[in-house]
């Protein structure tokens, strides 16, 4: 029985290593599509609990914050009551948001660390940028806000895009009025 010598496996180990070479750029683009798409996700799950929720007689506020370090909000109000009550719509603006009593998760998007790769953002419904967005869910239906004003019936559907700023793909969360928030190509 004969083995192999030392140059026939060093020469397959330079094969395996030129190969691993030539595939890892593409590799890698494939893992930076996966993290922006989960990152997409993400922001719908955070929408649709919001949502989903609210039927629940509980309101809850998902606040966009854009800029530099941009990062979502999901608050719910402790306000409510458990149990059914005669409530109006847009009980939305008697609550106090800013109280620190409301259960809170945060997101943080750290994309000032890789501006190369990816931008993230809220878009009305005319497709105008906004730096913050406020979204009260309020028995399944969606109030919005643009600055520390009083929430109105939310226009059309507004959207949170990340954009791969590599390969210019977009992927958006359309965030309708009436309706599941959903993810959208």
């Amino acid at each position: 029985m004969r083995g192999f010598t030392l140059t026939e496996v060093m020469v397959v180990v330079f094969m395996i290593a030129v190969l691993a070479a030539v595939a890892a750029p593409s590799f890698i683009k494939v893992m930076r599509d996966t993290s922006l798409s989960r990152l997409n996700m993400q922001f719908a799950e955070i929408y649709r609990k919001a949502y989903i929720e609210s039927a629940e007689q509980s309101t809850y506020l998902v606040r966009w914050t854009g800029g530099n370090e941009p990062n979502i909000e999901l608050v719910k109000a402790t306000l409510d009551t458990p149990f059914p009550t005669l409530v109006s719509p847009r009980r939305c603006n008697a609550i106090d948001w800013t109280d620190p009593a409301h259960l809170r998760q945060v997101l943080n998007i750290r994309t000032k660390s890789i501006p190369q790769y990816a931008s993230v953002g809220y878009l009305t419904n005319t497709n105008e940028e906004k730096p913050k967005a406020d979204v009260c869910y309020s028995q399944r239906r969606a109030y919005v806000r643009y600055d520390e004003g009083v929430f109105t019936d939310m226009p059309g559907a507004g959207r949170i895009y990340v954009k791969n700023l590599q390969s210019n793909v977009m992927r958006r969360v359309l965030i309708p009025s009436y309706g599941l928030p959903r993810l959208i190509q």
